[in-house]
């Protein structure tokens, strides 16, 4: 046996899985999907194990990408299918598990395939298809193209007729489409009435050809048991006009339980058989009805009869954990539990016996129809021993006869590379020489091209220096036009002012005023409290509003006593982040918003006053 790969998710933030490998080389190892994948293709395990291959593959697609890239003998199994769990699995063939360990459960899926346990995921037919095709496309060209064309053409024709003799002389039969090119073959395609694996051609590729083999894919996955493990069954059975059957597994598990009205024996010996194969089938009466021997007599199995008819409080307390829709199913739930309880010592004495790897459900099945159990651990040992003998190897006439023939086509075909190994050296060698005589001029034509390029980079960064350094002078030129002619303003009666664009901080910490300094806000709608404060701390002369100025903020200046004077009284001019205002009107509307907050002042003083009075009164 070569290796087998056990393989369970770990889970985190980063999808990571635990990977077991057991046979030829054993390692346990927590890894990546890209590392999985790469160690599966590297080290080639005969068998991929997996509880669910849906913890690994996202999709069909990914499972059939994957298969295209794994060897063909390869075989990716599921080890459990629905309505088994790998706990109920590993307990059956006696192996030990920690559910919480991701490494214990990989183990168990490698264990289980190896006993032929599972279901190979088949994604392809037993049918191949070979295409062989030019190996780049021709493009335009005269006459040199099409003899190159030609060429190509006929290495594809040369490689079509390989390929098909090759498969006639293994004999398998394929249907071919040719597609004609001038001089040859410009492609074809070869469906093949055999699985990838039989197929003695592989993809390759080379500069006038390409071959390309993969097998042909199935509508959808099917998943083909690796053997046939059935699931054995106890069987309770209340019949009458409405018959209930209960069916366990022989851990005692309840598998399905189902009644129905005039419930055919045919039909219920399909619904058991639906289920598993059954061992025993059990009844609640100590005189078993004709439907229960019917029942027996089909299976062949061990029927099971109370010593007396069990009471309804015993069938009550045996069945009050199970759900159930009658009394019928009740009683059907109560025989199967009342046979497993007899039978429970029993089995549980098999399972200390047994080694694991063993069927335990098939030897409990062998020992409670009548086979003693050292007879079959001793059968058990004599069929392990003959799979590990060696098989003898039979090779028929015609065998040796086609064997011989390929033997001698290939030393032929051996002799002919041989000429044209000698041939292509010959030709090597030429090319060296003239290859060291070319090395120092394209060494120096490299050299040359390498410093152009880092010259011409050079230049194209200090072109775009020079454009910021243009966008620099272009600003500064404009920002001492405003200067200049701010400057000229002064001289004419004008004064400079600080502009705010937005009352915000970033816009009065770039300002950069200084004490007694006249600001003007453009849109002065969003001061704040703190804000106004802020404003206050630089000992501002006056403050001139653009638009109307919060509650807030209003009050702020008014308790600092900083005038502020409403933009369309003055005349202003802006210049970016500086302006310029009338002198005389910025006087006189710096004396009435003076005198304003002074009368202000005086009224809230003479309030206070007579409120005072009032309350001293």
């Amino acid at each position: 046996m070569g290796s087998i790969f056990g393989i369970d998710i770990i889970g985190g933030q980063i999808k990571r899985y635990a990977l077991v490998s057991i046979g030829d080389f054993e390692f346990e190892k927590s890894v990546t999907k890209a590392k999985l994948f790469r160690l599966i293709r590297s080290k080639k395990p005969e068998i991929v194990a997996l509880d669910n291959i849906f913890e690994v593959f996202s999709s069909k697609n990914e499972v059939v990408s994957f298969l295209k890239e794994m060897p063909a003998d390869m075989k990716l199994v599921q080890v459990t299918s629905e309505g088994q769990s790998l706990l109920e699995l590993a307990k059956r063939f006696g192996i030990r598990m920690n559910m919480r360990s991701p490494f214990d459960e990989a183990k168990v899926c490698a264990l289980l395939a190896s006993f032929g346990v599972g279901y190979e995921v088949s994604a392809f037919t037993n049918k191949t298809k070979i295409v062989i095709s030019r190996g780049r496309s021709l493009g335009k060209g005269g006459w040199r193209q099409k003899k190159y064309g030609r060429r190509v053409h006929d290495v594809v024709r040369q490689v079509y007729k390989e390929i098909c003799y090759k498969l006639s002389n293994k004999g398998l039969e394929y249907v071919e489409s040719v597609r004609k090119g001038y001089g040859g073959i410009s492609r074809a395609e070869i469906i093949v009435n055999a699985s990838r694996r039989e197929v003695p051609v592989h993809s390759f590729r080379t500069k006038d050809v390409q071959v390309k083999v993969e097998a042909v894919e199935k509508e959808k996955l099917e998943f083909i048991p690796l053997s046939k493990t059935l699931r054995y069954t106890i069987v309770g059975v209340d019949p009458g006009a409405t018959t209930a059957v209960a069916v366990f597994d022989l851990n005692g598990n309840l598998i399905d339980v189902l009644s129905r009205k005039n419930w055919k024996v045919s039909e219920v010996i399909d619904y058991i058989s639906s289920l598993g194969k059954p061992v025993v089938i059990s009844t609640d009466k100590s005189s078993p009805p004709e439907m229960v021997q019917k029942l027996r007599t089909a299976f062949n199995a061990v029927i099971y009869v109370p010593k007396e008819d069990l009471s309804v409080e015993k069938k009550r307390l045996l069945a009050s954990k199970y759900n159930f829709l009658n009394d019928h199913e009740r009683d059907a739930i109560a025989s199967a539990l009342d046979a497993f309880n007899v039978y429970k010592s029993k089995f549980k004495n098999i399972e200390k016996r047994l080694p694991a790897g063993v069927d335990v459900d098939r030897i409990k099945a062998e020992v409670l129809k009548g086979s003693p159990l050292a007879a079959l651990l001793q059968q058990e040992d004599v069929e392990k021993e003959k799979k590990e003998e060696k098989k003898e190897i039979v090779i028929s006439k015609t065998e040796i006869e086609k064997r011989d023939k390929i033997i001698a086509e290939l030393k032929q075909e051996n002799e002919n590379l041989l000429k044209k190994i000698d041939a292509l050296k010959e030709e090597i060698e030429k090319l060296r020489e003239r290859i060291v005589q070319m090395s120092k001029e394209e060494y120096e034509k490299i050299r040359r091209e390498n410093y152009v390029r880092e010259l011409e980079k050079r230049l194209a960064e200090l072109r775009s220096e020079i454009k910021k350094k243009d966008e620099e002078i272009l600003e500064l030129r404009r920002v001492i036009e405003e200067l200049k002619n701010l400057k000229m303003l002064g001289l004419s009666g004008w004064r400079e002012i600080k502009v705010l664009k937005k009352f915000t901080r970033e816009e009065i910490e770039n300002a950069k005023i200084s004490e007694g300094e006249i600001v003007y806000i453009m849109d002065s709608s969003g001061g704040s409290k703190a804000l106004a404060e802020y404003l206050c701390s630089k000992k501002i002369g006056a403050v001139i509003c653009g638009k109307e100025m919060s509650h807030l903020a209003s009050e702020v200046f008014e308790e600092f006593g900083i005038p502020r004077i409403s933009a369309e009284k003055l005349e202003i001019i802006v210049f970016g982040n500086i302006g310029a205002v009338n002198s005389k009107n910025l006087e006189k509307a710096i004396e009435e918003a003076t005198l304003e907050l002074k009368n202000r002042k005086l009224s809230r003083i003479e309030k206070i006053f007579e409120e005072y009075k009032r309350r001293a009164v």
